[in-house]
């Protein structure tokens, strides 16, 4: 199947040096995501001065990219290219410290170990359930005492206690005194 785009409203405007605005929110991506910091924040301080909307878009940009680009390179990242967000608000344009957040988050992002594998499961995800138009199945231990059809089946909080509340890559210290109490009370017939 051919992948198309939809058209792209910024392939018709231009930057503060006359540079296609489509092909600076490219470069800005691509740059970071080679690490190139110093053309990356070139590129971002273009968007910055050509328009507020520009501005905008260069933050969308960077909060995507800290995701799509770094994700669990650096969990924490989209918590700190928000924080630099929310900061950059408090400065009114057009002075040169409201570009200062978004210097710091274009370093960040450019020095971040990169790990795309959040965009692929995003892509994946789409091409199963747009492209291939199949439905996500539902695992049989979903069907608890908080879905209509496992309360049909009568699984009520020991099902939900011994099956549908487990976890995986569980923490090896974790402290059962709070569970082995609830499961003390279904054995007793208190909870069902």
């Amino acid at each position: 199947m051919k992948i198309t785009l939809p058209a792209d409203p910024w392939q018709r405007v231009r930057t503060h040096h006359d540079v296609p605005a489509d092909e600076v929110i490219s470069g800005l991506q691509k740059s970071l995501r080679r690490g190139l910091s110093e053309t990356a924040l070139l590129l971002a301080y273009e968007m910055f001065l050509t328009s507020v909307q520009m501005e905008e878009m260069l933050w969308s940009r960077l909060q995507v990219i800290a995701v799509e680009d770094v994700g669990l390179g650096h969990p924490m990242l989209p918590v700190l290219v928000e924080t630099c967000y929310q900061q950059h608000l408090r400065i009114p344009r057009p002075l040169h410290d409201r570009f200062l957040f978004a210097a710091h988050a274009v370093r960040l992002i450019a020095d971040a170990p990169k790990d795309r594998t959040s965009d692929d499961m995003a892509n994946f995800a789409k091409l199963e359930l747009s492209v291939r138009d199949k439905a996500p199945e539902v695992p049989d231990f979903a069907i608890d005492m908080h879905t209509k059809r496992g309360w049909e089946m009568g699984r009520g909080y020991e099902h939900f206690m011994t099956e549908a509340s487990k976890v995986n890559n569980e923490v090896t210290d974790r402290d059962l005194t709070f569970r082995a109490k609830l499961l003390e009370a279904i054995e007793a017939g208190e909870l069902s």
